[in-house]
């Protein structure tokens, strides 16, 4: 897929999709966002989108509601003409210990890191059936699973759990959808640490990984661009981003 003129929707900006959003403005391609509680944040990196000249807009809304979901989708549609990838990156991430699990812990994380993509991905499918077949290709749909979805890691079961459902959603969407929308998914570890964690906090994930590093938002970025502009010949696929931390410190 050439990206320039393209239409690309990511979920989530603030951080990783920030990054990656400028490297397509820089291939020509029109970026949308959602957001939800970070309206600065994704506004600002808009602007910074535009300054590549390339169009950019932000909308709205929450991705746990279907009519949100659905709307954010007819509203990139109606503002750029098409829709021809959504990148699936919104997530929420907390540490919830064994023994203070509450319901509302397992609720919350299945409607913000399943249930939302799904929606997503669904109003996005559709909209792209509905398009002109070019090439063999109407869209492109990327989601954002995790690594320890195969090897779990304790204190995040309810979204674990949750990432685990995004993983089977890739592949059963890749049957859905074939042959002209093609999903895949990346699963990343720590690929961008949050602020909240220590030195010492990161510098046990380094050793964790048999690279010896975090990640950085290009590591996963630059397989997000391969996905896009790369191949056609890829889908229902997993793409692990873990420093190979999959395989243990090898120590």
């Amino acid at each position: 897929m050439n990206l320039a003129g393209m239409t690309i929707l990511i979920t989530g900006g603030r951080r990783v999709g920030a990054r990656l959003a400028v490297q397509l403005g820089r291939r020509g391609a029109n970026v949308a966002f959602s957001y939800f509680k970070s309206r600065e944040r994704i506004e600002s990196v808009a602007a910074e989108v535009r300054a590549q000249g390339v169009r950019c807009e932000a909308f709205a809304a929450d991705l746990r509601k279907p009519d949100d979901a659905a709307r954010l989708v007819d509203q990139t549609v109606a503002r750029f003409g098409s829709l021809d990838a959504l990148i699936n990156m919104a997530s929420e991430f907390h540490a919830t210990p064994f023994d203070q699990l509450a319901p509302e812990d397992f609720d919350d994380s299945i409607a913000s890191n399943l249930k939302a993509p799904y929606l997503t991905a669904v109003a996005a499918g559709r909209a792209m059936q509905r398009q002109p077949i070019v090439d063999g290709i109407q869209g492109k749909i990327v989601n954002f699973a995790d690594w320890a979805v195969d090897r779990p890691y304790k204190n995040f079961l309810p979204y674990l759990i949750a990432k685990g459902g995004v993983a089977t959603m890739t592949k059963a969407l890749a049957v859905e959808l074939a042959p002209t929308i093609a999903v895949n998914a990346i699963a990343p570890a720590m690929i961008d640490p949050p602020p909240d964690l220590t030195e010492d906090d990161i510098e046990a994930i380094r050793q964790a990984s048999p690279l010896k590093r975090v990640g950085t938002p290009d590591d996963a970025n630059n397989l997000v661009l391969y996905l896009l502009e790369g191949t056609d010949f890829v889908t229902g696929a997993i793409y692990r981003v873990d420093g190979g931390r999959f395989l243990g410190s090898g120590e």
